[in-house]
């Protein structure tokens, strides 16, 4: 794999986990937290969407395929899943997707590790990538972009607490909403991108 390549899949699959749409629902499901806390939720975030990434490089197709599961389907209820989380932050209502009595202790793997980071358009790229450069050592360097790419969202997690502190409450409810929305709208177009491929994918 030549270097090109390597940059053209690291940026595209951070480009696919968009991790700067994240912080407003990272903020929103870690207030209440020190900055300690905040910044262990999202290392253990990132470790989640590594995990994820690397696994979907190696097993994903294969796994898939074994559950009879296709990727339109998965991108129709990631679609779904991402949509109530950016309907709740628009509406700043707790999220119907998260439990009523979350502990200090626990990491929001879902919905923001997963479908919102490593949703179904990151593994979809992944498993494509993974299908067109298949040799073991491609994947090694797939794996590694993986990796590299949820290191970057660990620092912007890190300083999400910082973004917080500058925009203050107004601010930061603003950008909540706004994130709100493009959520929303993404999970529309994941949601019409499954459709279209459960329906009118040719052959």
């Amino acid at each position: 794999m030549q270097i090109p390549v390597i940059v053209n899949s690291f940026v595209s699959l951070f480009m696919l986990c968009s991790p700067l749409t994240a912080i407003p629902a990272f903020l929103s499901m870690t207030r209440g937290k020190d900055k300690k806390e905040r910044r262990r939720v999202g290392f253990w975030l990132s470790v989640a969407v590594a995990m994820i990434l690397v696994l979907s490089a190696w097993i994903g197709g294969p796994f898939l395929n074994v559950l009879g599961i296709r990727i339109p389907a998965f991108q129709c209820a990631g679609g779904v899943v991402v949509f109530l989380l950016g309907l709740s932050m628009l509406y700043a209502q707790p999220s119907p997707i998260r439990e009523e009595e979350q502990t200090k202790a626990e990491i929001p793997i879902v919905p923001i590790a997963i479908p919102m980071m490593a949703g179904p358009g990151a593994l979809s790229g992944m498993i494509l990538a993974s299908n067109i450069h298949s040799s073991f050592m491609d994947r090694v360097i797939l794996s590694m972009c993986g990796i590299f790419v949820a290191v970057t969202i660990y620092f912007i997690f890190y300083f999400a607490a910082q973004l917080e502190k500058k925009l203050g409450t107004a601010g930061l409810n603003i950008i909540t909403r706004i994130g709100g929305l493009i959520l929303a709208s993404l999970a529309v177009e994941l949601f019409a991108q499954g459709i279209e491929g459960l329906f009118f994918e040719k052959g």
